[in-house]
């Protein structure tokens, strides 16, 4: 796999206008848009292991590894993928050990409020990097997955942000149009995070500790009406997640940082490529947070 790529972008129509889009070499038949292929192929090739690893979602994935480095002095690689979930951020972080076994590695989880859960990706299942670590949840077909090419070689997106602010502001409205109602009947919903549905970010926790680590796991920004809806109904999910990280606490060593609300943190809700989103500049300034309330465990 090649190291470094040229990225293609493409002129393409969207709901709120023309946008910029990065073309993906993949067939319809790969459901994650190639990111687990790329990444996982990624850190199997790098020469030095990576002193900070990042592992989340899409959501992760504009936290840019020299951000992280100028913050911390630690060079670092972004291993968020799409829709990604504990069992890819244990393969990730296994992966890393078994290349670099002596390594001291720091780690940033970014996670929803949801915080965890056991679905394995089928295209992680696909990975032969990715099988090893997998046990009875590793698959034997083979993917037809191909490198995306959106990536540096340390996991940092190689592409500049596809919409403008004016994009960006109509997304959020058009997704914010019966935002009330819907969160008000969520909200009716009870919630539960049962740790027995949790095993592997249960296994992340235990792996990474046993190492000498202890992981810094960063609740993901919401946009602010969306969380002043969320708290106005009485937010469940996060009572839930408060729970199981009560739970988590007497059982594993871990620095948590709450960046949902974006105020906390000097966030804008302009800097939002989506209500879902946040863009790179709105992450740069989570990391500065993030970092300065890790207790030391990311610059040591």
């Amino acid at each position: 796999m090649k190291r470094t790529v040229l990225v293609l972008a493409l002129l393409v129509a969207s709901g709120t206008g023309t946008a910029l889009a990065v073309y993906n070499p993949n067939p319809p038949s790969c459901k994650d848009t190639g990111d687990r292929v790329t990444k996982l192929g990624l850190l199997d090739h790098v020469s030095k292991a990576p002193h900070v690893l990042i592992l989340g979602s899409s959501r992760a994935r504009v936290a840019m590894p020299a951000t992280m480095e100028k913050l911390t002095g630690r060079a670092a690689f972004n291993a968020g993928v799409h829709a990604g979930g504990s069992a890819d951020e244990y393969v990730f972080t296994r992966l890393l050990a078994q290349r670099f076994p002596h390594a001291r590695t720091a780690y940033v989880i970014f996670v929803d409020v949801s915080i965890a859960g056991d679905a394995v990706n089928p295209e992680l299942a696909d990975e032969p990097l990715a099988r090893p670590f997998l046990g009875a949840a590793a698959s034997s077909k083979k993917t037809t997955c191909v490198p995306n090419g959106w990536y540096t070689a340390d996991g940092g997106l190689a592409y500049s942000p596809a919409l403008n602010k004016a994009q960006r502001e109509q997304r959020v409205a058009k997704a914010l149009v019966g935002a009330a109602a819907a969160i008000r009947a969520d909200a009716k919903r009870p919630r539960h995070i049962d740790p027995s549905s949790t095993m592997w970010f249960r296994k992340l926790l235990g792996f990474v500790n046993a190492q000498g680590a202890t992981p810094v796991i960063v609740l993901n920004p919401i946009y602010p009406r969306v969380l002043a809806l969320r708290e106005k109904y009485g937010f469940p999910e996060l009572k839930a997640a408060k729970t199981y990280i009560a739970w988590l606490r007497k059982r594993y060593r871990f620095v948590l940082v709450n960046g949902e609300n974006i105020h906390a943190w000097g966030g804008k809700a302009s800097d939002f490529t989506n209500i879902d989103h946040i863009d790179r500049r709105n992450m740069d300034r989570l990391l500065r947070y993030v970092v300065h309330h890790s207790g030391g465990e990311l610059a040591r």
